[in-house]
């Protein structure tokens, strides 16, 4: 009798799974030996059962994951992943997910080199998929439409981020990061342009809309650069001090001419898709393209304008910063020199007075009344110097950086 083929089985009581093809399969694991028949019949039956449990898994993390309980849909797409490690978009979420946990719960900035190196496993093995397959072209749309939630997420982080960076490394990874993520963006638009060769729908064509938005918004990020402090010598004021301990100055990190060639030639070919996809509409579904185009043009234009105008706003308060700084020290030292001269003149009139007084016996109320005056003068210069003092004190800090903090936290670039 001729011997069967080899067939794909699993122990049932190891789980692990061997090439059975003698009429008795022997695990090479534990020893189980058992009827090959039976253990085909068996093997089928636990793996109806296991994509039976990864389907109700599945669905459970991915409901999870569209409410944005990110926690749940973590562990479910684990229990995913332990049943079946080559599900693709059980991966791909789980890494979603992870990201989308740090970005909520981490303190520090934190780089997105190690995400988007998971990602190009994932292209790897998506490319390894049947491109002609239905499921194969859902998936895409899918994977699209949530890396482009992911990106928009993670580009409005990087923007909370934009401005607080203490050094020209982190402000590295912050470009880094803005670079990888338009790539990212530019990627999904190519392969959505793909799949309207076949599909010509509204779902698509919005996407496309949504995805060429996001990709002028981070090309606007880009070409403002990134700011940056950078602590350089002391400052010395009028009295000789070092007042000011670390006078720093805000730097700005641009694109270098080839990285801004790179973009704005992917950031033309974004935008002739987008154009594409709304002239090739027809009828109703024209006027919704256009009206959804124009509006978010409008959206990023805004956003766009917005952040100049307060970058600038904010560079010429700055650079004022210095001015104030010695214009509040110049009053202290007017108002030392000034108080210390009033005080001679007041002794010395009290002095004049008292001599008088004693060698020839008359009063000179003028006297006193000058020496009165002196000591007035000498506590109103004492209070002036106190409130130098306490503006000094305040651009002291925006020299040395915490300017960047009171943009952030809410201030409008005045004296708090």
């Amino acid at each position: 009798m001729a011997e069967k083929m080899a067939v794909s089985v699993i122990c049932p009581v190891c789980k692990n799974s061997y090439e059975g093809s003698s009429p008795v399969a022997k695990c090479p694991v534990c020893g189980h030996a058992e009827n090959l028949d039976a253990l085909i019949e068996k093997t089928k039956k636990a793996s109806s059962e296991n994509n039976v449990a990864v389907y109700r898994m599945m669905a459970s993390a991915d409901a999870y994951f569209a409410k944005k309980s990110y926690d749940e849909a973590y562990i479910g797409y684990s229990s995913v992943l332990e049943a079946d490690r080559n599900y693709l978009k059980a991966y791909f979420r789980r890494e979603l997910t992870s990201q989308y946990l740090m970005l909520d719960s981490s303190s520090v900035y934190l780089s997105s080199e190690s995400f988007f190196m998971k990602m190009g496993e994932i292209k790897d093995r998506f490319r390894q998929l049947d491109p002609e397959d239905k499921e194969t072209k859902k998936l895409r749309i899918l994977m699209c439409k949530d890396m482009l939630e992911y990106i928009s997420v993670r580009s409005d982080y990087e923007k909370r981020y934009a401005s607080a960076h203490k050094n020209v490394k982190t402000v590295e990874v912050y470009m880094s990061n803005l670079i990888l993520l338009f790539e990212y963006t530019v990627e999904a638009m190519r392969i959505l342009e793909g799949l309207t060769e076949n599909d010509n729908s509204k779902e698509l064509a919005y996407l496309i809309i949504e995805c060429c938005s996001l990709a002028m918004k981070i090309r606007g990020m880009l070409t403002a650069g990134a700011e940056y402090i950078e602590t350089s010598d002391k400052m010395e004021d009028f009295s000789g001090e070092n007042s000011a301990k670390n006078v720093s100055r805000v730097k700005r990190r641009m694109l270098t001419q080839n990285e801004e060639l790179d973009i704005e030639t992917k950031a033309g070919y974004v935008q002739k898709v987008k154009n594409n996809i709304v002239s090739n509409a027809q009828g109703e579904l024209y006027k919704e393209l256009r009206a959804a185009k124009e509006q978010s043009e409008q959206k990023v234009d805004k956003d766009i304008e917005t952040e100049d105008k307060k970058r600038a706003e904010y560079e010429q308060w700055r650079r004022n910063n210095e001015q104030e700084y010695m214009a509040a020290d110049k009053v202290i030292l007017i108002s030392d020199i000034a108080g210390k001269a009033s005080v001679i003149f007041a002794i010395i009139m009290f002095a004049v007075y008292f001599i008088e007084m004693l060698a020839f016996e008359k009063k000179l109320t003028v006297m006193l009344v000058f020496g009165l005056i002196f000591v007035a003068v000498r506590i109103g210069l004492g209070f002036l110097r106190k409130s130098a003092e306490k503006k000094k004190s305040f651009y002291s800090k925006v020299i040395e950086g915490d300017s960047v903090n009171l943009r952030y936290g809410g201030a409008d670039f005045k004296e708090l």
